[in-house]
């Protein structure tokens, strides 16, 4: 049960094309708005890192323009893996 509480803890932050330019959203929500995807990927990676700095689990997770996932980032400790 601590590893589901421990993954609870993750805040993930996805930077997507929105519109003419570029967002930052953690779930439904819209975090921030950017003029370019260099300029969102950096916020979606500092908040990662800030969920991270606070004691949680952060990720960003940095989509293509076309919508693809092209790279997942995680910061802080992930749970180890149980040998089976």
């Amino acid at each position: 049960m601590n590893g589901a509480n421990e993954m609870s803890k993750r805040q993930v932050f996805h930077s997507v094309p929105k519109g003419n330019g570029w967002a930052v959203e953690r779930g439904t929500n819209v975090i921030s708005n950017h003029r370019t995807q260099a300029a969102a990927e950096a916020a979606a990676i500092k908040a990662g890192h800030r969920a991270q700095n606070n004691g949680g689990l952060g990720q960003a997770v940095l989509h293509k323009s076309n919508g693809q996932i092209r790279e997942e980032r995680t910061y802080g400790a992930d749970p180890h893996n149980i040998k089976g």
